[in-house]
């Protein structure tokens, strides 16, 4: 996923900010202050990577309720499934 196909329905100035991101910290840090979803999709047109490589050191979120990968977490370490829309917390 390029992170512009991610961004393109986002505000002007909140794609500005997005590209201006230097590291994914900050990209997160924007999402979470805008509070705006940042699916693993975007995190990892970011950073690079999927995080299926051998090696990857992101681990992929599974929702439990459809078994879904494509989730988000805040750093509040709340999940949201954006397949089903099922929320569940980390414990």
């Amino acid at each position: 996923m390029d992170i512009e196909s991610y961004i393109k329905d986002l505000s002007p100035d909140l794609q500005e900010k997005a590209r201006a991101c230097g590291s994914v910290e900050e990209l997160v840090a924007l999402a979470k202050e805008t509070q705006v979803p940042l699916p693993d999709e975007a995190l990892a047109a970011i950073a690079g990577g999927d995080g299926t490589e051998s090696g990857g050191c992101k681990p992929k979120i599974q929702c439990p309720k459809c078994g879904s990968y494509n989730c988000t977490i805040t750093l509040e370490f709340e999940y949201t499934c954006l397949n089903c829309g099922y929320v569940w917390h980390q414990s």
